[in-house]
C-alpha cells in the first residue's frame, strides 16, 4: 500500500523531533529512513504506526487517512494494518515458536485450523518450519529475530515497519538476514519502511533512501545515486567518506586546502548549501605508488599506519605533515607499504567532490521510476 506523509511535525515541549516532513512511498516499495541517533527517523516510523501522535500533518495509508491533525483523525495502531519488527525481539521465552507467532491470531479469535495453516506457512517463509515446537528460550539471536518477523507477517499487514531489527546480531548473521529480509519483502510485494543508522543495511534493503538530519529529510534517492552523488559534505561523511577537508576556491577547478600549502583539482561544481565548502574524497579513490605518477593531485607522503584487512589494506598517510588521508587499497594489488615508508599519493580530479557543509533543502530524485516499477 502507498504511504503519503504531508507536513508531518512532532514536538515534545520545546523540542521538535520531526520538522514539516513530506514523504511518499509507493505500493510495494522499500524505503529506508537513514541517519544518526536523534535525527527523527524512529519518531517518523512511530507516527506511521500510530505509536506517536504527531503535532501536525497528515498520514495516509492506501486510501485511508490514518492521521489528520486539522480534521481530528487519529486511527489507533491496531486499526492501521501495520506490522512492526523492533530492535528488541520481544519473544515470549515460555512459549514455543508456534505459540509466539500464533498469539495475535488467537487474540483475534481466528479459527484454530486457519491459525495453524497461517502460522506454519509463515514459519516456512522465514525458514523456521522445523522449529515450530521448540521453546523460544532455546533459540539463537537470529532465530528469535525470525520469530519476531513471522509474528508480524502472520497478521498479513499491508505495511511492514522495521526499527533496526538486525542491530543486536553479529556481523555475519546481519549480512545473511539482510538478504533474507529483502527476498521476503520482494516476494510478498510488501510496502516496507526500514529504520537504520547503518548505511550498508539501507543500501541492501531499500529501493530509495531518505537520509535524515535534525528531523528533516536532507536527501532522498536511490542507494547507488546517493552513494555517488551526496548533496553535502555532512551527507558524504555519514555515508563513509573519510577524507573531508575545508577548501577555498582560487580559480576554476582548483582549490586551496585550508590550513596547508596544498591545492587540489576537481571537476565537480559545488551545489547550493550552508556553511563553508569542503573537498570530499573516498578512501578507495586515493591511489598509492612508489614512483611519482603523472597528472594533477600528486603529492609525496609518508605512511603513518598500515593495517591489513583481508580483502583490503587500510593506510593513514601524511602529506607534508599538514594533511592526513585515509586510504584503502585492494589486497590483490600485491603492493604493500610499511609504516614510515615514503610513497606518492594521487587522486583523480573527478574523484574529488566539492560540496557545501550542509544542504539548503531536501534533494529528492529517482522516485518516479521506482514508483512505476513497484506499481507494475
Amino acid at each position: 500500500m502507498r504511504i503519503t506523509i504531508e507536513n508531518l511535525q512532532l514536538r515534545y515541549g520545546d523540542v521538535t523531533a520531526v520538522h514539516d516532513l513530506d514523504l511518499e512511498i509507493g505500493d510495494g516499495e522499500s524505503v529506508a529512513l537513514l541517519g544518526r541517533s536523534g535525527c527523527g527517523k524512529t519518531s517518523t516510523m512511530r507516527c506511521i504506526a500510530g505509536l506517536e501522535e504527531p503535532t501536525a500533518g497528515r498520514i495516509t495509508i492506501g486510501d485511508t487517512v490514518v492521521f489528520d491533525a486539522e480534521a481530528g483523525i487519529n486511527v489507533p495502531p491496531n486499526k492501521r494494518n501495520v506490522g512492526m519488527v523492533f530492535q528488541s525481539y520481544a519473544v515470549w521465552p515460555h512459549m514455543t515458536v508456534f505459540d509466539n507467532v500464533a498469539y495475535s491470531l488467537k487474540l483475534q479469535k481466528v479459527p484454530k485450523a486457519e491459525i495453524r495453516q497461517r502460522v506454519l506457512r509463515t514459519l516456512e517463509l522465514v525458514g523456521l518450519e522445523s522449529l515450530a515446537n521448540r521453546g523460544a528460550s532455546l533459540l539463537s539471536g537470529g532465530q528469535m529475530q525470525r520469530v519476531a518477523l513471522a509474528r508480524s507477517l502472520v497478521m498479513r499487514p499491508s505495511v511492514l515497519l522495521l526499527d533496526e531489527p538486525l542491530s543486536n546480531l553479529d556481523a555475519r548473521l546481519r549480512d545473511r538476514l539482510r538478504v533474507e529480509l529483502r527476498e521476503i519483502q520482494l516476494r510478498l510485494g510488501l510496502t516496507a519502511v526500514y529504520v537504520t543508522h547503518d548505511q550498508l543495511e539501507a543500501f541492501s534493503l531499500a529501493d530509495r533512501i531518505a537520509l535524515m538530519q535534525d528531523g528533516r529529510i536532507v536527501q532522498m534517492d536511490r542507494p547507488d545515486a546517493m552513494y555517488h552523488s551526496p548533496v553535502s559534505a555532512s551527507v558524504a561523511h555519514f555515508l563513509g567518506v573519510a577524507n573531508v577537508f575545508d577548501v577555498v576556491g582560487t580559480e576554476a577547478g582548483r582549490w586551496n586546502i585550508t590550513g596547508t600549502d596544498l591545492a587540489i583539482a576537481s571537476t565537480s561544481e559545488p551545489g547550493l548549501g550552508e556553511g563553508g565548502l569542503k573537498a570530499c574524497v573516498r578512501s578507495e579513490d586515493v591511489q598509492l605508488s612508489a614512483e611519482r605518477p603523472s597528472g594533477p593531485n600528486a603529492y609525496p607522503a609518508t605512511v603513518l599506519v598500515s593495517g591489513f584487512q583481508g580483502t583490503s589494506t587500510r593506510y593513514t598517510v601524511s602529506i607534508a605533515g599538514t594533511l592526513e588521508l585515509d586510504v584503502v587499497t585492494s589486497a590483490r594489488s600485491g603492493t604493500r607499504f610499511a609504516n614510515g615508508e615514503r610513497v606518492w599519493v594521487s587522486i583523480a580530479p573527478d574523484a574529488v567532490r566539492v560540496l557545501p557543509e550542509k544542504a539548503v533543502s531536501p534533494a529528492v530524485s529517482g522516485d518516479t521510476a521506482i514508483r512505476e516499477r513497484v506499481a507494475s
